[in-house]
C-alpha cells in the first residue's frame, strides 16, 4: 500500500512539473477570465425571467452568441498568425470586458442580438491565440499536459464564476452580474499585459519574403508540419478532424442543454443536478494533469481521442437508458461521460499544433475552435427539436448517434492526412503519427 501511495504522489508531482512559467502564468490569465464567467451561465434565464423575452426570441440571442463564436475563433487564428498571438490576446480580454458591462446597459432585441454577436466574437478570439501561444512556450513532448493544465484552470474558474454571478444576481440584481464578468475579463487583461510583457508571440507567424519568424520556427515542428502549407479550409485531413469534433461536441454540449430539462423531468431536483455538475469538475480537477502526463508518454492522441470519444458516446446511452433510477445512477454515467472529456478535449488542440504548418498555426487551431461554437449553435437546435416530438430519451440517443458519426470519421483522420503529406506514416517517424 505505501509503494502504491508513494507511486501516485510521484505522478501527481511529475504532472505538474516540467511546464515553463509562461505556461503557468497562460492557466493563471485563464483562472482569472474563468472565475467571471457569469454572463453566459446566466444570459438565457435573464433574457426569459427578467427581459421577458419569449422562449424562441431568446433563443434567436443565444444562437447569435454562439455564431459571434465560430467567426470569432476563425478570424483570431488569422490575425494571430498576422499580428502574433500577443496582441489578439489583450485586445481580446480588453474588448471583451467592456463589451460585457455594455450588454447589461441594453434591452432591445435587435440590440442584444447585435452585442451577444460581437461580445463572443471579440471574446472567442481569444481561444486560438491562446493555444497558439501554448504551442510556443511548451517542449513539444508536454503539449498535451500543457494544454491539460489550461483546461484545469478554466474549470477551477468555472466552478467559481456561476457560483458568484448567482450570489450577485440573488442579493443585488442582473445589471452587477454584467459588471463582474466585464471587470474580470479587464483584470485578466491586466495580469496578462504585466505578467507575460511582448516576447516571440508579438511578432507574426506569417512572414514576408525571406524573413525569419522565430514564433514559427519554435521547437514544435514535426516532420509532416512544414513551416507554410494550404489555408485551413484546403487542407482534408483538418476538415475531416473539424467535422468529426463537431459531431462530438453536439453530443458533448447536450450537457448544458437538454441534460438538465432531462434530469428536471424524470425527478431530480436543482440541488441534485448542480452536485452532478460539481462532482464532474472535481473529477476533472483531481485526476486530468495525472492521466495526461500518463498517456501522453505511451499513447497517440488519435487513439487516446477515440477512447475518450467512445466513452462520450457509451455515456449519453446511460443516461437514456438510467435516467429512471434515480441521482446515483446518473451520476455513474455523468462520471464516465467526464472521463470521455478528459481524454478527448486535451488531444485536439494537440493533434492540429502538432501537424499544422508553423505559419499557419492559428488559422488551423481557429478552424478547430470554431468547430465548437458551431457546435454551441447547433446543439440546444436540434436537441430540443428532437425532445419536442419524441422526448427527451429520443433526443440523447441522437446525440449518440451523432457522436459516432464523429466516433467514424475521426478514425479516417490520420489516414486522410498521411495521402494529403504523401508517404506512409510509419516512414515519418513515430511522432508523426500522432
Amino acid at each position: 500500500m505505501a509503494s502504491f501511495i508513494h507511486r501516485l504522489e510521484r505522478l501527481y508531482v511529475n504532472a505538474f512539473t516540467g511546464l515553463p512559467r509562461k505556461v503557468w502564468l497562460l492557466a493563471l490569465v485563464m483562472l482569472v477570465n474563468r472565475s467571471g464567467a457569469m454572463v453566459v451561465a446566466f444570459l438565457s434565464v435573464y433574457l426569459i425571467g427578467s427581459e421577458g423575452f419569449a422562449l424562441q426570441d431568446a433563443g434567436y440571442i443565444m444562437a447569435a452568441f454562439g455564431a459571434g463564436g465560430v467567426v470569432g475563433n476563425y478570424c483570431g487564428g488569422l490575425l494571430n498568425d498576422r499580428f502574433g498571438s500577443w496582441h489578439i490576446q489583450v485586445y481580446s480580454l480588453v474588448g471583451a470586458g467592456l463589451l460585457n458591462i455594455a450588454l447589461g446597459q441594453v434591452s432591445g432585441f435587435y440590440a442584444l442580438c447585435g452585442l451577444s454577436f460581437t461580445i463572443s466574437l471579440w471574446a472567442d478570439a481569444f481561444r486560438p491565440a491562446n493555444r497558439a501561444a501554448i504551442a510556443v512556450y511548451s517542449p513539444p513532448d508536454r503539449l498535451a499536459q500543457a494544454y491539460g493544465l489550461q483546461r484545469m484552470a478554466a474549470n477551477l474558474g468555472y466552478s467559481v464564476g456561476p457560483a458568484a454571478g448567482g450570489w450577485l444576481i440573488y442579493n443585488y440584481g442582473y445589471e452587477l452580474m454584467f459588471w463582474g464578468d466585464g471587470l474580470t475579463f479587464l483584470v485578466a487583461a491586466a495580469v496578462f499585459y504585466f505578467t507575460l510583457p511582448p516576447d516571440e508571440t508579438a511578432r507574426p507567424l506569417v512572414a514576408r519574403a525571406g524573413e525569419a519568424t522565430p514564433a514559427a520556427s519554435a521547437t514544435l515542428a514535426p516532420a509532416s508540419a512544414p513551416e507554410h502549407g494550404p489555408p485551413a479550409h484546403r487542407q482534408p485531413w483538418l476538415m475531416a478532424f473539424v467535422l468529426a469534433n463537431a459531431c462530438f461536441m453536439m453530443c458533448f454540449f447536450q450537457l448544458f442543454n437538454i441534460f438538465p430539462v432531462f434530469m428536471a423531468e424524470v425527478g431530480l431536483d436543482e440541488r441534485a443536478i448542480g452536485w452532478l455538475f460539481t462532482l464532474s469538475g472535481v473529477l476533472i480537477v483531481a485526476v486530468e494533469m495525472p492521466l495526461i502526463y500518463a498517456v501522453e508518454r505511451r499513447y497517440r492522441p488519435v487513439p487516446v481521442m477515440l477512447f475518450g470519444g467512445a466513452l462520450i458516446v457509451v455515456a449519453y446511452a446511460l443516461v437514456a437508458l438510467l435516467a429512471g433510477g434515480g441521482f446515483w445512477p446518473v451520476l455513474g454515467a455523468i462520471m464516465v461521460l467526464t472521463l470521455g472529456e478528459i481524454f478527448y478535449m486535451p488531444y485536439t488542440s494537440t493533434y492540429v499544433s502538432q501537424h499544422a504548418p508553423a505559419a499557419r498555426r492559428g488559422e488551423y487551431l481557429g478552424v478547430l475552435s470554431a468547430s465548437y461554437s458551431l457546435a454551441f449553435v447547433v446543439t440546444p437546435l436540434v436537441g430540443f427539436a428532437v425532445a419536442e416530438d419524441y422526448g427527451y430519451a429520443a433526443a440523447t440517443l441522437v446525440c449518440c448517434a451523432t457522436g459516432a458519426v464523429g466516433w467514424l470519421v475521426l478514425t479516417r483522420v490520420n489516414a486522410i492526412r498521411t495521402r494529403s503529406v504523401g508517404g506512409s506514416p510509419w516512414r515519418m517517424g513515430r511522432k508523426s503519427y500522432l
